[in-house]
């Protein structure tokens, strides 16, 4: 007899190749496999991959089944490679656990995505300040009132979900004592939106870096701030400081692809990294380190990050509705300072 495979492969020729019953295998595929052994989980896992089975989804979640699928979502990953590691860890670990993943790149396709389907969970990465708060700053309700989500890199004070993010605030003090341990005594962020637009995100940096200017006797006055959305107009962007804030010497970056953007940009003045200006980026994308200068940088441990935020999430899938009422879990990661080429004594000496 021919085997089926792929989009002809039924519940029930599953079941006979494992050796178990249509509704064994119907649980251990649709979010339910608290139910069924785990080993036989796993086989019949194992055989519906090699088989090639894609279940209906649609027509799954219009049974009121959950599926054993997992929203991720997080913005902008084409312009941000840290952006792009994170979410194909994760999409990797999910996967790992016998889920699926829909990938979506804005707050709507998410909220969509959650309100059509009975999704098992949601990941989300690096939220924006507007997906959590209304205009007028209040908290928003839960995005589904039923599936887990856990938040992962987020700057956002939130009471609703679980959350592991690196400590923003200790990396922004980590950067700038880095800096003012060098000497430099004007200093530049460059890199988000308006503070007014993202609060939150602002000020958990805004604190670390004013903790490192008052440990070195320094007034908060001495940073000077300027918006930049993204790495194509940071040259730009980095030029008008430079015009804007004079004896400028060292400059943090909210990303690794701002920072190296904005030597180019340096580059393009006749000014010499670390010489003339020192620059720190953020995240220690793969490309920091191969760079000329390489890129002084904060690493994050993203497999820590992730594991932990994902264990957080399958705890709370395996308990279903009695961690409804659990108080969120929050963690905070420790980043690490890089120190490479590219930041150097104020003054070039």
């Amino acid at each position: 007899m021919t085997r089926r495979q792929g989009s002809n492969v039924t519940l029930k020729d599953i079941a006979e190749r494992v050796g178990v019953s249509a509704m064994t295998v119907s649980r251990a595929l649709s979010g339910k496999e608290s139910l069924v052994n785990p080993e036989t989980v796993r086989r019949i896992r194992a055989v519906a991959q090699e088989m090639g089975y894609s279940p209906n989804l649609l027509a799954r979640s219009l049974r009121g089944e959950r599926l054993p699928t997992i929203v991720v979502f997080a913005e902008f990953i084409s312009s941000h490679q840290y952006l792009a590691s994170l979410v194909d860890f994760v999409a990797r670990a999910i996967e790992s656990h016998g889920y699926s993943v829909i990938a979506c790149q804005s707050g709507q396709s998410l909220l969509e995505s959650l309100r059509q389907f009975k999704l098992a969970g949601a990941v989300i990465l690096a939220p924006p300040e507007s997906l959590l708060f209304d205009e007028k700053g209040r908290p928003r309700d839960r995005v589904d009132a039923e599936a887990p989500v856990v938040l992962i890199h987020s700057a956002v004070e939130q009471p609703l979900y679980n959350e592991v993010s690196p400590d923003l605030t200790d990396a922004a003090y980590q950067s700038a004592a880095h800096l003012v341990g060098l000497g430099h005594r004007r200093i530049g962020f460059l890199g988000g939106p308006p503070p007014e637009e993202e609060p939150q995100w602002f000020r958990k940096r805004r604190v670390g870096i004013e903790r490192a200017l008052s440990e070195g006797g320094l007034p908060p006055d001495v940073l000077h701030y300027q918006p930049c959305p993204n790495a194509d107009v940071a040259p730009a962007f980095v030029q008008q400081m430079l015009q804007r804030v004079e004896g400028l010497t060292g400059l943090l970056c909210l990303n690794d692809e701002i920072a190296l953007a904005a030597i180019s940009g340096l580059h393009e003045r006749g000014l010499r990294v670390p010489r003339d200006l020192s620059v720190v980026g953020s995240n220690d994308i793969h490309l920091a380190r191969f760079f000329r200068p390489a890129l002084t940088t904060i690493s994050i441990d993203i497999q820590t990050m992730v594991d932990t935020g994902l264990n957080l999430l399958f705890e709370e899938i395996r308990r279903g509705r009695s961690a409804a009422t659990a108080a969120p879990v929050k963690v905070l990661q420790k980043c690490e300072l890089i120190v490479r080429e590219s930041s150097g004594r104020a003054g070039g000496s």
